[in-house]
């Protein structure tokens, strides 16, 4: 995933908006529920409609990256709480693989519409 690159004009942004997303989740915290998760929510929507107006999530290397993984989400048969907890592990163990600041806030914008379509599956079986 090294050769995914955020637009260079949206790259801090995302990056502070990472880092209000995590603080908002309190994911320095250890065990995170589905209630922190939920929290970042706001947050994780300004990136996704910054980053999706840049062609990032069209390009072919993100395109196929996000067949890939929510293929790899579907296959799990856990619960819907489950589920989102898994795109959420994966998605900071992945960004924790980077190689650079650019790289992780290119990994952390990948995982943003996994995470948020795994947030709106949860909330549908909640009602």
């Amino acid at each position: 995933m090294s050769t995914l690159q955020l637009k260079e004009n949206i790259n801090s942004k995302v990056q502070n908006l990472m880092i209000d997303t995590f603080e908002i989740v309190g994911a320095n915290k250890g065990n995170l529920s589905i209630a922190d998760l939920l929290k970042g929510e706001p947050t994780l929507e300004n990136v996704f409609f910054m980053v999706k107006d840049t062609g990032f999530y069209e390009e072919n290397d993100t395109m196929s990256l996000l067949k890939a993984l929510n293929i790899e989400f579907l296959e799990n048969n856990g619960t819907k709480e489950d589920e989102l907890h898994k795109a959420w592990s994966t998605m900071v163990a992945t960004m924790n693989k980077a190689t650079s600041q650019e790289d992780f806030n290119a990994k952390f914008a990948l995982f943003v519409p996994l995470v948020l379509k795994k947030m709106n599956e949860f909330k549908a079986q909640a009602n």
